[in-house]
């Protein structure tokens, strides 16, 4: 057990939360949700840089969840765990503040019910995205970047005042083989064909940003750091929406020239693995008598 505000300073200044301002992201809210959210955020949260403590729920914790989006049957596995255990009090530690269905239109906000269920059964939410990604030691990328047990690691591509990527060396390894390694390392059962491009070049230096991180700028980056192979969680070519609509004729006429291999996971499966294998270590060695439990994703390209 330990007093929430001890763990809430040890998270923000590790991963430096006030450094990365998301707070524009109150512009993707649904018309009416942001006087729902403002009901139920912490003051601190509303006032600073939509990282940290996001819901203010207990005092007091003795056990943490790890999630990489707040899908609904998600967090009914988490209400229902703590409704059985009688809610001491918990924290959700959650890469993003919305789920994210990349198969479908795209965001979904905690309903007004669920934000509801978490306060009546002493469940808080801490919103780490940006400071995740970017982090020197601990982020959705190097945490990807060593279960693919990439070498001589190295940082690259900028992002809201950090660097989401990481590049290294990986051959030489034949590209079938690595492919393989890469549905191996994010616990998928295979690699979309969809999301696979295989430029006819062996795998010896790759590029890695996690996520939604199959964009011209990320990709062009890692082809200037000398890599033939690049990494992400989901890349604008393919899959529905007006967003990807409005990229693809981009996504055609760069990848015409770009003289690299392409593979995509899923944007959950590619963020899940720093939850579900670094995250745990943080908390076991920070936060003594505090349960990490990873909580994985039914389907990790809902």
């Amino acid at each position: 057990m330990i007093h929430q505000a001890e763990l809430i300073a040890k998270l923000d200044t590790f991963f430096s939360v006030s450094a990365f301002d998301e707070s524009g992201d109150v512009q993707y809210f649904p018309p009416g949700y942001a006087s729902i959210f403002e009901q139920f955020a912490a003051p601190g949260f509303l006032q600073g840089s939509w990282n940290g403590l996001m819901l203010d729920n207990t005092p007091t914790i003795d056990r943490v969840y790890l999630i990489v989006f707040p899908a609904q049957d998600v967090l009914d596995t988490i209400i229902a765990r703590e409704v059985e255990r009688g809610a001491p009090g918990a924290l959700i530690f959650s890469h993003h503040m919305a789920d994210y269905q990349e198969s479908g239109p795209g965001f979904a906000y905690i309903t007004e019910e669920q934000l509801d269920e978490l306060r009546e059964h002493a469940i808080s939410y801490y919103h780490c995205h940006a400071p995740l990604d970017c982090h020197p030691e601990i982020s959705t990328s190097t945490a990807l970047a060593a279960a693919l047990k990439v070498r001589e690691p190295q940082r690259f591509g900028p992002y809201l005042g950090g660097l989401a990527g990481v590049y290294g060396k990986v051959g030489p390894i034949g590209f079938h083989e690595f492919a393989t390694r890469v549905a191996a390392a994010t616990h998928l059962p295979y690699l979309r064909y969809s999301a696979i491009r295989n430029n006819g070049c062996p795998v010896q230096q790759v590029g890695i940003v996690t996520g939604r991180g199959g964009e011209p700028e990320f990709i062009r980056a890692a082809l200037d750091a000398g890599c033939d192979t690049f990494v992400t969680g989901e890349w604008w070519l393919f899959g529905p929406g007006d967003t990807r609509m409005r990229h693809r004729e981009q996504m055609h006429d760069f990848l015409v020239s770009a003289d690299i291999n392409l593979i995509g996971t899923s944007h959950y499966a590619s963020e899940a693995v720093v939850m579900r294998d670094l995250m745990p270590g943080w908390f076991n060695e920070n936060a003594p008598g505090v349960e990490p439990i990873f909580v994985p994703q039914n389907d990790p390209w809902r």
